[in-house]
């Protein structure tokens, strides 16, 4: 990973990926998202990253541990999910209705929705895809975040950068990072 200056005044509090190392075959699947392993991976990426700071999403009987509610989410994606347009766009072109679910599960925001849904995050989310000429998808995914907290939306936010297929062709995968400002960042001495 290579290291971006927008992470200088920020505090990682945890870090997830799709795959890790021990990963052999593809993410668990989600309940409601078919035919793509782009939102599978997402949610396996963040469950990892939030599962080292708040531990399993609910307790024994079922009951939410922690409602995050100032966690902002930050989805960056730079191709989206391939793999549900290209099932869109085959059965568009053999005549054929799409399934519902694949419109769904086309808004990125959708994964989002379950991940907030299934950890308590009530903050803010933001789903963008990154500028290619800058080259520094999480960085560009660290200023947004760190804009909401600065704007006073969100204390933390999850960011996720999540991709089917890697800058040179190889397979893709999901990162996720919790992450809030620095003690004292931003702050102004004289």
């Amino acid at each position: 990973m290579t290291h971006s200056p927008h992470l200088a005044d920020t505090e990682i509090l945890a870090r997830g990926n799709w795959p890790g190392p021990a990963d052999t075959g593809p993410p668990p699947p989600l309940t409601g998202f078919v035919v793509s392993g782009f939102s599978p991976m997402a949610a396996a990426a963040a469950d990892r990253c939030l599962e080292q700071v708040h531990g399993a999403p609910r307790t024994q009987d079922g009951t939410m541990r922690r409602r995050a509610e100032r966690t902002a989410i930050v989805l960056g994606s730079r191709g989206g999910d391939l793999e549900t347009h290209t099932a869109t766009a085959a059965a568009v072109d053999a005549g054929k209705a799409a399934a519902p679910l694949l419109f769904f599960q086309s808004v990125p925001n959708a994964v989002v929705g379950h991940v907030a849904k299934r950890w308590g995050l009530a903050g803010p989310v933001i789903c963008f895809s990154p500028d290619d000429t800058l080259g520094d998808p999480l960085g560009e995914a660290v200023d947004v975040a760190r804009s909401l907290v600065a704007g006073g939306d969100a204390d933390e936010a999850l960011v996720l950068l999540v991709e089917q297929i890697g800058p040179d062709g190889e397979a893709g995968g999901a990162r996720a990072l919790l992450v809030r400002p620095a003690p004292g960042a931003g702050e102004v001495t004289s």
